[in-house]
């Protein structure tokens, strides 16, 4: 059973009953979160609904279409990530999330249509938190212990009741690409050649560069 007690999500709350991949998620992010609980929420659910198992290269892939603290239980979970190509963000600030194995071509699209809305044990508290919240008084360790509920409620909750979860037509993303290196024409920094910019005297700008000269 989780200490709903505990003051404050960190690094040292490992030993409240989590799993060990929840607590290889902590680690790697450096603290637990309602953010952090809906990546882990969305990669158990996908290993356990889709025939795939932690990627190595590219063969799982993940779209997160936001940048937040879930992307980093994706990485850890998944193996999905920004180096290997396999992980996508789409910074559109919806908490959704498609994931997809190349092999089986199976996907699910993972999403929030619905407003959080506290199930835990603390009711009373955790609207007086909220309320401080909303009015821009709470305090450091206040804002903490919201978060805290927050969590372990999001963990003790089944994921229907926090996403929509259905299966999409596997998207067609080719793998990343490779290119080989080039100077740019300006500044002689290497820069993949297929994001050179070819201003048509002759140079190949690297981004910035081109970015610099058309001011």
């Amino acid at each position: 059973m989780h200490d709903f007690h505990s003051p404050s999500p960190n690094t040292n709350d490992l030993d409240g009953g989590f799993s060990d991949d929840l607590k290889r998620c902590i680690v790697f992010h450096g603290h637990l979160c309602p953010g952090l609980t809906y990546g882990y929420m969305v990669a158990t659910e996908a290993l356990t609904r889709l025939p795939l198992t932690r990627s190595t290269d590219e063969e799982v892939v993940a779209i997160s279409e936001n940048d937040t603290c879930a992307v980093d239980a994706l990485q850890v979970l998944l193996g999905t990530t920004t180096g290997k190509g396999n992980l996508l963000v789409r910074n559109y600030g919806k908490n959704v999330f498609t994931i997809f194995g190349r092999k089986s071509r199976q996907a699910m699209r993972f999403s929030r249509k619905r407003t959080y809305v506290y199930e835990g044990p603390e009711p009373e508290e955790f609207a007086a938190l909220e309320e401080a919240y909303r009015k821009g008084r709470a305090t450091a360790a206040q804002r903490n212990r919201q978060k805290w509920l927050k969590t372990l409620d999001l963990l003790a909750k089944p994921i229907d009741k926090v996403f929509v979860t259905q299966s999409v037509p596997c998207p067609d993303l080719p793998y990343a690409p490779l290119a080989p290196s080039k100077p740019c024409s300006r500044c002689g920094e290497m820069t993949m050649a297929t994001k050179l910019i070819d201003r048509g005297d002759g140079n190949l700008l690297c981004i910035p560069c081109a970015e610099q000269t058309a001011l």
